[in-house]
């Protein structure tokens, strides 16, 4: 959020990604799509259980038609790398020009680690085209995380050659996605959301999308929750997710998402959970120190219990993302999946290494117990 006191400078940088086709049915669209970038042969990307357990990766295989050359379905949860290099082998061998991730972060991610591999080969990216069956929104960025399971710890690159060059946005095909995974990757849109508004620098356009996606989050989510099959409002939380993470590269992720990114990959937690575990704890957090931001948050949730005092409104924001996280029955709390006090110097060490924040960032950790 840029402050208010003095003139405003700053500079926009905007991702190659081209177009977002949204709506139910508009996978009907994706053949039309390849076609137009000049692609012929087309890699489907994504996990076992989509490909074997719904009808949602037959139903993109069916929409490509003969554009369709082969699915890769081994992409498990954080990308591990060896899926990474089997998926990139399956691109060589049927000689795919264009990528489709199909599924969650996960496989979107992967996608990416694939197209750089192949960029390295090749000298040119192939073009990718995500279909997200989730809301985490990871194919509207231009990082990727890959897992080395040998460390077990996510590691990352930024590049923007990887952005998904077409997104397609069908709520339909989301209908199969697990109750919670649906909602905790909401509560991921989410982190991206409040960390986007109090990202360093000026940046008034994400700033405004931020905040319009939190609200509709706070609506659409408990909404989503009430009814599952209601596809319209399944295409608004999808149009949210978009608003939380625009034009990401303008705005680099803060203490929430870095403390995620260590307890997921490690302790094999996704990373929607990790959200609704760190995300109230760290704007708490950072009430003091954020206020301005944070207040603004909790005055777009709910204007009139947010008060006219700065430090409450902040302090209320942190306290209805965890009222809400509470209400969709998600887990919030590090003891629920498994991690124990015993862990929480380890995860501390990963996120901000050894120094005077250590002591800080593991007091921070053992509130989220």
């Amino acid at each position: 959020m840029a402050t208010p006191d003095g003139p405003l400078h700053g500079e926009y940088m905007f991702l190659p990604q081209e177009r977002v086709i949204f709506g139910v049915g508009s996978l009907s669209q994706i053949q039309d799509e390849v076609a137009r970038i000049g692609a012929v042969r087309a890699l489907i990307i994504t996990g076992n259980t989509l490909a074997t357990h719904t009808d949602v990766i037959a139903g993109v295989a069916q929409a490509l038609g003969s554009l369709h050359a082969g699915t890769f379905a081994g992409v498990r949860q954080h990308a591990p790398s060896s899926g990474v290099a089997q998926a990139t082998e399956a691109a060589r061998a049927l000689d795919a020009d264009v990528l489709i991730s199909v599924g969650g972060g996960s496989p979107i991610d992967a996608a990416k680690a694939v197209a750089l591999e192949l960029a390295h080969e090749r000298g040119v990216f192939p073009a990718q085209i995500a279909i997200p069956t989730t809301l985490s929104a990871a194919e509207f960025s231009h990082l990727a995380g890959v897992t080395d399971e040998q460390r077990r710890a996510k590691t990352g690159f930024a590049d923007p050659h990887v952005a998904p060059r077409i997104v397609i946005l069908d709520a339909g095909l989301t209908l199969a996605t697990p109750t919670q995974l649906w909602l905790s990757s909401g509560i991921r849109s989410l982190d991206h959301a409040v960390e986007t508004f109090y990202a360093p620098g000026a940046h008034p356009i994400n700033d405004v999308l931020a905040l319009e996606a939190i609200r509709r989050l706070f609506a659409g989510l408990p909404r989503s929750q009430e009814r599952p099959d209601d596809l319209d409002t399944r295409t608004r939380l999808q149009l949210a997710a978009w608003m939380s993470f625009f034009g990401e590269i303008n705005t680099p992720m803060g203490l929430s998402h870095n403390l995620g990114r260590r307890i997921g990959a490690t302790y094999d937690v996704p990373h929607g959970i990790t959200s609704c575990i760190t995300l109230p704890h760290v704007m708490r957090h950072f009430a003091h120190t954020h206020t301005a931001a944070l207040a603004a948050i909790g005055r777009a949730i709910q204007p009139d219990e947010a008060g006219p005092d700065h430090l409450d409104a902040a302090l209320f924001a942190a306290d209805a993302v965890g009222d809400l996280i509470g209400r969709l029955d998600l887990p919030r709390h590090l003891s629920e999946v498994g991690i124990a006090e015993s862990n929480l110097r380890d995860i501390a060490v990963a996120t901000v290494g050894e120094g005077p924040q250590t002591a800080v960032v593991e007091e921070l950790l053992k509130k989220m117990l």
